[in-house]
């Protein structure tokens, strides 16, 4: 399968995904669509320059992003748009990762536009709520404690790509952000913080930024809940899939005006459900 012929079928694959959602059959146990379409799209898309990705996904999505928290100020907004300023030039290859370190410079980046950018980075030392959320979240102390733990177990997250498994990394990537938006360790602005280290993660991988859309928001904070409070995350990870899906398409393959990358080598036939 060549790009053309890759890029082809994702767009056939998402006529079918969009039949699904309007007869609300999405989520299905014999659903293997999104599968079909991540692992195309990892094999043998050609990628566009990911600068490119990141500008779509911010002049589409970014104001969207900071609608689906509520009572978000305009510096927050713009300091989103510095988030992925950073996302887009970070390079796995170079630069230095860690879940704790590297989430207290997304979070510095969220207030760097406030007028106390200095909230940035700063643990909490009182109690938090999850907004709109049934869940009871740790004390300041327990968050901490916890969120320090991933100063030596970030590479674990890693250990699915020493296999190939793509899927078992976005599992763990969609799982650990749940972890971490249930921990609280900020007093505010954990959502965004940690949804876009998520995507942060996902471009190790070459997939595109996902999204929330406002409509899909309650659907997103059930899949949630049940991840913090029954420890079960797959319907949270089954949501993300399709959310991939949909990042793929309106990101990369619905623009024609692409221009990939050509350096991308195009990966061997790998198997599809």
């Amino acid at each position: 399968m060549n790009n053309d012929e890759a890029r082809f079928f994702i767009s056939s694959m998402m006529y079918g995904y969009k039949k699904r959602k309007e007869q609300n059959r999405l989520y299905s146990d014999d659903d293997f669509i999104p599968e079909n379409i991540i692992t195309t799209y990892y094999d043998f898309v050609i990628k566009p320059e990911f600068s490119f990705v990141i500008n779509e996904y911010k002049k589409q999505y970014v104001f969207n992003e900071a609608r689906v928290e509520p009572n978000v100020s305009k510096e927050e907004i713009a300091g989103l748009g510095t988030i992925y300023d950073y996302i887009q030039t970070f390079d796995f290859d170079k630069d230095y990762f860690n879940i704790f370190t590297t989430s207290l410079v997304l979070h510095q980046k969220l207030y760097s536009k406030c007028p106390n950018p200095h909230f940035g980075g700063t643990l909490r030392d009182c109690d938090a709520i999850l907004y709109d959320l049934p869940v009871e979240v740790p004390t300041a102390n327990v968050a901490k404690e916890r969120f320090n733990q991933y100063i030596a177990t970030s590479n674990d997250i890693f250990i699915p790509l020493e296999e190939g498994d793509i899927f078992g990394y976005i599992n763990n990537t969609v799982s650990l952000t749940a972890d971490l938006i249930y921990l609280q360790p900020f007093a505010d602005g954990n959502k965004r913080t940690f949804r876009a280290l998520q995507n942060l993660l996902f471009k190790r991988i070459d997939l595109p930024p996902v999204y929330i859309e406002v409509s899909e928001r309650e659907e997103y904070k059930k899949n949630l809940t049940i991840a913090m409070t029954e420890n079960d995350y797959n319907s949270l990870i089954r949501f993300y899939y399709y959310k991939i899906c949909d990042a793929i398409m309106n990101l990369d393959i619905s623009k024609s005006e692409i221009a990939a990358n050509s350096q991308h080598k195009v990966k061997s036939l790998g198997t599809l459900h």
